[in-house]
C-alpha cells in the first residue's frame, strides 16, 4: 500500500469508528420524547404584555386596555385551539369508519376498537350544552 492511501483509510477507520460509537449511543440512551406542544398560556400573556410594555410608553389606563385585550385575544386563540384539536379528531373518526367498511376482520377489528376509543376521546372534548 502506498502511504498516502493507508493514511486516508486510517482516517476512514477513525471516522467510521466514531459514527459508529455515536449511533450506538443513540440506541443505548433509547428514544427520544417529544417536546412538549405549545399552548397558550399565563406565559405567552405575560411575554406579550411585557414585550408591548418595553416596546410602548403606555399610560396606566392603557396598560390597563392592553392587558384587558390580551386576555380576550387569549381566550379566542383557546377556543380556537380547541375547536380545531376537536375537528381534527373528528376526522380521523370518520377516516376509520370508512377503512372499517375497507377492511377484512381482524383489521376491522383492530380499527374499531381504536375508534370507539378516538370517539370517547371526542366526547370529552366536546363542549357540554
Amino acid at each position: 500500500m502506498k502511504p498516502r492511501f493507508r493514511e486516508h483509510l486510517v482516517i476512514l477507520l477513525a471516522l467510521l469508528t466514531v459514527f459508529l460509537c455515536g449511533f450506538g449511543a443513540g440506541h443505548v440512551q433509547g428514544r427520544k420524547t417529544a417536546a412538549p406542544k405549545p399552548e397558550v398560556s399565563v406565559h405567552w400573556e405575560e411575554d406579550t404584555l411585557s414585550l408591548l410594555k418595553r416596546s410602548l410608553d403606555l399610560a396606566p389606563q392603557e396598560q390597563v386596555a392592553v392587558e384587558r385585550e390580551i386576555q380576550r385575544a387569549a381566550t379566542r386563540i383557546r377556543i380556537k385551539r380547541d375547536q380545531t384539536i376537536l375537528s381534527y379528531h373528528e376526522q380521523i373518526s370518520e377516516l376509520y369508519a370508512r377503512l372499517i367498511d375497507e377492511l377484512d376482520g381482524p383489521n376491522a377489528a383492530k380499527l374499531k376498537k381504536e375508534k370507539q376509543s378516538l370517539d370517547e376521546k371526542i366526547r370529552a372534548l366536546r363542549p357540554q350544552t
